[in-house]
Formats: C-alpha cells, sequence, structure tokens
C-alpha cells in the first residue's frame, strides 16, 4: 500500500472529515432558508491547498428549485479544451439535475502544468492521479466544500467526464474509492494510463498504445485503499477515433479483474443482461447497455454497467475534430464545443445507472419523470395557431402524475425563441420539471446570402480557399479564421466555406457575411515553442491558440507570436 500525505491529518482523519462534513451538511439543511437553494448557478474558487501539484481551482455549483434535504451530488469534468461553462451550458446536465434532484458540481481545471493540450485534466501525469495530491485531490477537496454550502447525501456523491475529464473521473474513483458511490467516465481512459493511450494522428481511425490490463490493475489495486467495489459505466462512440474502444474495453476489464469474482478471465463470465440504451434523442445509433456483475446475474448489482454505440464521427459544431469524439446531451444539451443532442441521452442514462448505486445499496424515492410529447425544439410559422403538444409525467412510487403546464410566453405574432415549462409533483412533494422551446420564425423574411462552396479540403486548397498546414503540410486550414477543417490529402469529404471578405474564405458564416472576427489591440512574444504552450499562447503540435498557426517542431529557437484578440494568437509579429 502506498504511503501518501494527506491533507488536514491523513488516512486516520479522513472518515472523522467525512462525518464531520456530513453533520454540518445536516446542519445547513435545517438553518439555511429554502429559497437560498432554488435553481440558481453558485460560482466559488477552491484556494490552491499544501499538498503538492495543487492549485487554485474555479469552480460552479447548481442547486435545482426545492432541494431541501440531503441530496444527491453529480460532479461533471469537462474534457479538453472546453469549461466548466461548456458542461452547464451544452451537456443536458442542469436539466438532469432538475428532473432528478441532484446537485450539479462542475469544476473548472482553471490552470495547469506540463505538456498538454488546452484545459486537459492531466490523468497521465504520476503527480495528479494519486490520494492525497495533485488534481485528484483538488477535486476532492472542492467536493468536500461543497458539502459544506449545501445538503449532500454522504452515500450519493457521484462524478462523470468527458475524455481528459473521464479520465479523471476515473482517477478520482480510484484514488479516493472510500468516498465517491459510483462513476460514469465517457470516451475515458483506464486508471494510470500515459499520454500514449489518446489518438493524436488526425486520422481516422485512430492510432494508440495501452497498457496491459494486469498492469493497470495492479496500479488500481494499489491505489485504492477500500474495499468497496466502486460501480462503473462506461460510456464510448465505438466509432470514437480520438479515444478509441480498446479504452472503454480495457477500463470494463481492469475493474473486473480487480473487483470481479477471484477466477476472473474473461468479461462475458460475468455479463448479466444486455438491453437497448434508452432514452435517446432521435437516433440511438445502435447503442447497447450492458451490465456486468460479479456473479453474472442481475440479482446482484452492477460492477460495470458499458453503454456503446454507432454515433456519426462528424458534428454540428465545424471547429469540431469530427472524430466522434463528445457528450451525447439529449433533448436538452445542445450542440456545441465536443457536445450534441442526437444520441443516446448520457444525462439520463447516467443518471439512472447513479440512482441505481449508491454506497450503502438504498434507492432513492426520486423525482417525477416527465416526458415532452411531440418536438422540441417546435418550429412554428410567424402568426400560426401555436397548440401545446402536451407532456406526462410517471413517478417511482406514485405511477403517473398529472402535469402542470405554462406556455404563457410563446408569442406567435413576434420572431423569437420561447419556452414552454412543464412541472409535475409526487406524494412526497419532490418536484419534476421540463423546458420544450418554442422557435418561431417567419418564412417570407429575406435570408442572408453569401456565397458558400462545399467541397474537399484537398480542393479547397487547391482553389486558395484553404492552406495546407500543421505537421509535414498534412492539415488544410480555412484562410479567413484558419480552422482546421480536415486532411490536406482528403480529396472525398464535404466541408463547406463562406466567404467574408473578398478571397477570405472561413469555417462559420462571418457576421452579416463581411469580413471575419474583429480584430483588437495586438501584443507579441518571442519564444521557444515550450515556452508559448506553457504560458497558453499554442498548445502541443506546436499550434497557436485560437488562431491554430504551426510553429514548428520542438526547438529551442524562438519563434514569434502575437495576440490579435482575447484568447486569440497567430504566428508572427504585430504590424505596429
Amino acid at each position: 500500500m502506498r504511503n501518501r500525505s494527506l491533507p488536514q491529518g491523513g488516512a486516520d482523519h479522513r472518515s472523522c472529515r467525512s462525518l464531520t462534513a456530513s453533520l454540518f451538511a445536516l446542519l445547513i439543511t435545517l438553518l439555511l432558508p429554502t429559497h437560498a437553494l432554488s435553481g440558481q448557478t453558485h460560482a466559488y474558487t477552491s484556494p490552491q491547498q499544501a499538498y503538492s501539484g495543487s492549485r487554485e481551482r474555479n469552480y460552479k455549483v447548481y442547486v435545482p428549485t426545492g432541494i431541501t434535504t440531503p441530496a444527491p451530488m453529480v460532479m461533471a469534468l469537462h474534457g479538453c479544451k472546453q469549461t466548466h461553462d461548456d458542461v452547464l451550458n451544452d451537456w443536458g446536465m442542469k436539466a438532469a439535475a432538475d428532473r432528478y434532484g441532484f446537485i450539479l458540481v462542475a469544476p473548472f481545471i482553471t490552470t495547469y502544468d506540463g505538456l498538454r493540450n488546452q484545459n486537459c485534466w492531466g490523468f497521465w501525469f504520476e503527480q495528479h492521479i494519486h490520494e492525497g495530491g495533485g488534481e485528484v485531490e483538488d477535486l476532492h477537496q472542492i467536493a468536500l466544500q461543497v458539502e459544506s454550502n449545501f445538503p449532500i447525501d454522504p452515500n450519493r456523491r457521484f462524478i462523470t467526464g468527458l475524455s481528459s475529464g473521464g479520465a479523471m473521473a476515473v482517477a478520482a474513483a480510484v484514488a479516493h474509492n472510500e468516498y465517491w458511490a459510483a462513476a460514469a467516465p465517457a470516451a475515458g481512459l483506464p486508471y494510470s494510463e500515459d499520454a500514449a493511450s489518446v489518438s493524436l494522428s488526425g486520422q481516422c481511425p485512430g492510432s494508440a498504445t495501452f497498457h496491459s490490463v494486469s498492469q493497470v490493475a495492479a496500479d488500481m489495486a494499489g491505489e485504492a485503499d477500500d474495499a468497496y467495489p466502486i460501480p462503473l459505466m462506461v460510456l464510448q462512440n465505438r466509432k470514437d477515433c480520438t479515444v478509441l474502444l480498446t479504452a472503454a474495453n480495457n477500463i470494463r476489464d481492469v475493474h473486473l479483474q480487480v473487483f470481479g469474482p477471484v477466477n476472473f478471465k474473461t468479461a462475458a463470465a460475468t455479463k448479466a443482461s444486455d438491453t437497448v440504451c434508452s432514452p435517446y434523442y432521435q437516433n440511438n445509433y445502435g447503442c447497447q447497455r450492458i451490465t456486468y456483475t460479479q456473479d453474472g446475474t442481475t440479482a446482484t448489482r452492477s460492477l460495470v454497467e458499458t453503454v456503446f454505440y454507432d454515433g456519426p464521427l462528424a458534428t454540428p459544431n465545424t471547429q469540431d475534430t469530427d472524430h466522434g469524439h463528445y457528450w451525447a446531451g439529449g433533448t436538452e444539451g445542445n450542440n456545441g464545443k465536443w457536445s450534441v443532442q442526437v444520441g443516446p441521452s448520457y444525462p439520463d442514462i447516467v443518471w439512472d445507472f447513479f440512482s441505481r448505486h449508491s454506497r450503502d445499496g438504498s434507492q432513492p424515492q426520486g423525482h417525477p419523470v416527465i416526458t415532452l410529447l411531440g418536438d422540441n425544439p417546435l418550429t412554428l410559422a410567424l402568426n400560426s395557431a401555436f397548440t401545446d403538444p402536451g407532456a406526462t409525467a410517471s413517478d417511482r412510487e406514485d405511477g403517473t402524475l398529472a402535469v402542470s403546464a405554462d406556455c404563457s410566453a410563446v408569442n406567435t405574432s413576434a420572431v423569437g425563441s420561447y419556452s414552454c415549462r412543464y412541472s409535475a409533483t409526487d406524494s412526497d412533494n419532490n418536484t419534476g420539471t421540463a423546458t420544450r422551446t418554442v422557435v418561431v420564425n417567419d418564412p417570407s423574411a429575406p435570408v442572408e446570402t453569401c456565397q458558400q462552396i462545399t467541397a474537399s479540403p484537398s480542393a479547397h486548397i487547391g482553389a486558395g480557399r484553404a492552406y495546407a498546414g500543421g505537421v509535414s503540410n498534412l492539415r488544410a486550414y480555412a484562410n479567413g479564421d484558419k480552422v482546421d477543417i480536415g486532411g490536406s490529402f482528403d480529396t472525398w469529404s464535404s466541408v463547406v466555406l463562406y466567404e467574408g471578405k473578398a478571397g477570405i474564405w472561413y469555417s462559420q458564416r462571418p457576421a452579416a457575411c463581411s469580413g471575419g472576427p474583429v480584430s483588437g489591440t495586438c501584443q507579441d512574444w518571442n519564444a521557444t515553442n515550450l515556452s508559448h504552450v506553457m504560458a497558453g499562447r499554442a498548445y502541443y503540435g506546436y499550434y497557436t491558440v485560437g488562431g491554430n498557426d504551426y510553429l514548428g517542431s520542438l526547438s529551442g529557437v524562438n519563434t514569434w507570436v502575437k495576440q490579435t484578440a482575447s484568447g486569440h494568437f497567430e504566428a508572427g509579429r504585430c504590424s505596429n
């Protein structure tokens, strides 16, 4: 067993600290007025701690309306090039928190050390994956701070995340398996994997190398210091070219080897059930949910559940890599950075798993679940009649419930986006809510015209709309916003580019189809590529942040990098 240095006194004080936090949370429950916990997002900063690798970290807490008793806590970790705001705005998790009655915690990595892509959690750094230090301990401290401010059920502390956030969720679950009740990594990685386990080739299918299952199992067994077999749900797009299916299979097999039967040999021997994933939005993509248990029967609770599906590579967000690597937010998610709406509804599927896997094995009373009928969003023509398609509500204890709907805000005589709000309350006074977006548009309104051309990346380069760049000129970049649109050799894909100023092409439609991003003041730096990366002006590759300009290979030679707008860096010097 590893000898660790813990903050606040070490391992012998951990149970005392957890008990103190729980008692304090109960006191908070009794003393705080109900209106302090009413559908609000609270922003906090966790101070840097004395242990190695700790940093000051920002985080946000979303508390649904009506939380008056100790509630489940779900911590959700963003992926690389994302922030906690992406989690709150695009993942559909706030709506799930409203629907199921859990408190949502979204940490932001804020700052970090080492060579890594922008905002990645450091799952491959030794100093960040062990109890008592680094990022995994900072996340634990954030959770304890949340418990000191809000009423949290100590048996229902859960953690999930995407990509590097999914990998860090695994690390947190292993390092503090005495604290968390269950974890659900999406496109995550096994405990103690290194950076080579992520495909950085920019190609599909991707390529990566992995530690052996036995090696990871040994690392995991050496770190976990509690007998509790923490349940895992593993969510994975089988077509993901950044985090490969092998990673998900290894997470499963390692967990079964550590916590499964003594004579564990294959996952098939512990398979208890195989069902179609539900719910989903528009397309299930052949999603299968497989449950693995200690004895291979449904009579015992899950050790691992896998949610695997064949999702598309491309996403609606043109700045994504189109590698099938994303969070599927369902009806109330958004097409944001590495997040999509269509597909298995992660928020609902993950919560269903969490709700069945408290530390003490008890089942929550739960909140009513509201299902919207008809389209969401619902699109109407200007001045057309509006009829609410309605909704249904069900509750684990009470069965079917009446739904209250408020669509008074909808105005079909004015173009805009409106909301219908639905609620249902059960006999325990738990309230579930849901929202439908109603979009009113004018079919006769003139459509903004702007030349756009669909062609392969190679054809765009040949026509001067894009240029070849990156390592060995293998990537294609739009010549206006310099966004990567695919492989420079790709002659078969279809990519849309928009012309702003004459001859200047963008991956996204420029404002009013004229001009590009507004430039601000300019600063420049002359430093090595590694220095640019460490300062946040570039990322591993080496490319500038925002501008995606290639700076060359790792060397001691200085290159110029200029900042033309907040968070937007380009190669070269300022003109003034």
